[in-house]
């Protein structure tokens, strides 16, 4: 049987290569997402070794600049971005966002700023956007019409190919589900999208073929030192496998 994870960053979890092998003779394929320069650069030398050994296939890459670092981040970390994705013309953007916990989240401020610049980085390259929000959804709808994102299946019908706003771990509500689809996003599905009551009642309002599950597996996600990849392989694919099932409704 094959998986999907949707978001996962695999070079956050113990011994990265071996837990690509493990993965791989599981069938488990996913999005590997790195948020953050040194997180670009551990994705790239994974990228490297495992699809020497035919672990990779069927898994994809993205690359970006997270909220929590927002205000660290310099002109060139943009520039070697923009490089990352002319080297890799399959990787998406992101996770790229909005986050009310860490500074820089206020209305023209700095997370606004390198969230539009990577809006406008996946538009440009035409590129899918992993989006992270903390807060205001509203926002994050506003910025995307902004950089140019428009309904994909309009576009499609025309010919044309347009990137798609993929919301990760999907928190918000009916309106913004409505909003989303009116942009063509796809909505990655996390198991904390069912604790809230809004969210529940949205999931159920998402096209089947615009919905992905995903982990979000990172350090957290492991248990103790002791837990050995194959520990942690198979604890992901029960994880995900349980999202899948978890009904969306409230």
């Amino acid at each position: 049987m094959d998986y999907f994870d949707n978001h996962i960053h695999i070079t956050r979890l113990p011994h990265p290569l071996e837990m690509a092998r493990e993965l791989h003779e599981r069938g488990y394929k996913y999005m590997s997402v790195a948020c953050e320069p040194w997180e670009w650069k551990a994705v790239q030398e994974l990228r490297e070794k495992a699809s020497a050994e035919g672990w990779l296939i069927g898994c994809g890459f993205s690359f970006g600049i997270h909220p929590e670092i927002a205000g660290k981040v310099q002109e060139q970390d943009l520039r070697d971005l923009t490089k990352l994705l002319e080297l890799f013309p399959d990787a998406q953007v992101g996770e790229a966002g909005l986050d009310k916990r860490y500074a820089g989240y206020g209305q023209g401020g700095v997370q606004e700023e390198i969230f539009r610049r990577q809006a406008k980085m996946a538009f440009e390259f035409g590129r899918d956007l992993q989006i992270h929000c903390v807060g205001d959804y509203g926002r994050i709808v506003k910025i995307l019409r902004d950089v140019g994102f428009s309904d994909v299946r309009a576009d499609d019908a025309a010919g044309v190919k347009r990137p798609r706003p993929l919301f990760h771990r999907f928190g918000g509500d009916a309106g913004i589900v409505k909003a989303g689809i009116s942009l063509g996003a796809l909505f990655s599905i996390h198991a904390d999208s069912y604790c809230k009551k809004a969210t529940r009642e949205a999931l159920a309002l998402i096209p089947a073929e615009c919905q992905r599950f995903e982990t979000d597996a990172d350090e957290t996600f492991v248990r103790d030192n002791a837990e050995t990849p194959r520990e942690v392989a198979e604890r992901l694919v029960k994880t995900l496998l349980d999202t899948q099932k978890n009904p969306a409704q409230p």
